[in-house]
C-alpha cells in the first residue's frame, strides 16, 4: 500500500491565509468601530454636561460649584460647600479623595440638582479611560485662550494624541490652540501621531 503524504497543498495554504486575513480585517474593523464610538460618546458627554451647567445657571443663577448660596438650594448630608461667586471655578484634581475645590464640588451641585450621576465630587468617567472633570479659568487650560470659560478637562494619562485629533476634527476646527476644542502642551506643530500611544502632552477640554 503506498503511504498518503501529510502536509498542505497550495491551495490549502491559500484558503488558510485568506481566512486569516479575513479574521484580522474583521478584528481591525472592530476596534476602529470601537475608538470612533469612543470619539462620539466623548463629544456626547460634553454636551450633556454642558446642558447640565446650563440649566444649572438659569436656575440658581449661578455656575455650578461656584454658587455662594449652594447650602441654601440643596439641604443634604455631605452638605454641599458655597462657592465664591466669581465666575471661576477653583482648580483641583477631582479624583484626589477628599478634594473641595470648587470645580470638583460643581460635580456634586449637578448631582444634588439631578442633573447627572455619580456620587459627590467623583470625577466623571471619560470614554478613552480615566477621569473628565469641569474647569472655569484654570491654570492648565488659560495658556490656550479658554480664559474664564467654563470647559471639560480630560485627563492626559489616557488621551492620546491620535483620539485628541479625532475629536478635535470630528467636531471642531482640527487645531489644538483654537476652537472649542483646545490642548495644552502640543506646541505650534500641533497634534503627532506618529505613534497611537502617545500621550498627550498636556490636558484637553472642550468649552461647555
Amino acid at each position: 500500500m503506498i503511504s498518503r503524504q501529510l502536509g498542505l497543498t497550495t491551495v490549502e495554504i491559500a484558503i488558510v491565509l485568506v481566512l486569516i486575513g479575513l479574521l484580522l480585517g474583521g478584528v481591525l474593523k472592530g476596534q476602529e468601530l470601537i475608538f470612533n464610538s469612543k470619539v462620539k460618546a466623548t463629544y456626547h458627554l460634553v454636551q450633556s454636561t454642558s446642558a447640565a451647567f446650563k440649566f444649572y445657571q438659569e436656575h440658581y443663577g449661578a455656575l455650578p460649584g461656584d454658587d455662594p448660596q449652594a447650602t441654601m438650594h440643596f439641604p443634604a448630608n455631605p452638605p454641599p460647600t458655597n462657592g465664591n461667586g466669581d465666575g471661576i471655578l477653583a482648580y483641583g484634581n477631582c479624583s484626589v479623595p477628599g478634594t473641595v475645590t470648587e470645580n470638583c464640588t460643581a460635580l456634586y451641585d449637578l448631582r444634588l440638582a439631578g442633573l447627572i450621576g455619580g456620587t459627590y465630587t467623583q470625577p466623571l468617567n471619560s470614554p478613552f479611560g480615566g477621569a473628565a472633570f469641569p474647569a472655569a479659568g484654570n491654570s492648565q487650560m488659560a495658556s490656550v485662550g479658554f480664559g474664564s470659560k467654563p470647559i471639560l478637562q480630560f485627563d492626559p494619562s489616557t488621551l492620546t494624541q491620535r483620539a485628541a485629533r479625532a475629536i478635535d476634527t470630528a467636531f471642531d476646527d482640527g487645531n489644538p490652540n483654537s476652537g472649542n476644542w483646545r490642548c495644552v502642551g502640543l506646541g505650534a506643530a500641533g497634534y503627532d501621531v506618529s505613534t497611537s500611544d502617545l500621550l498627550v502632552a498636556g490636558y484637553c477640554g472642550m468649552t461647555l
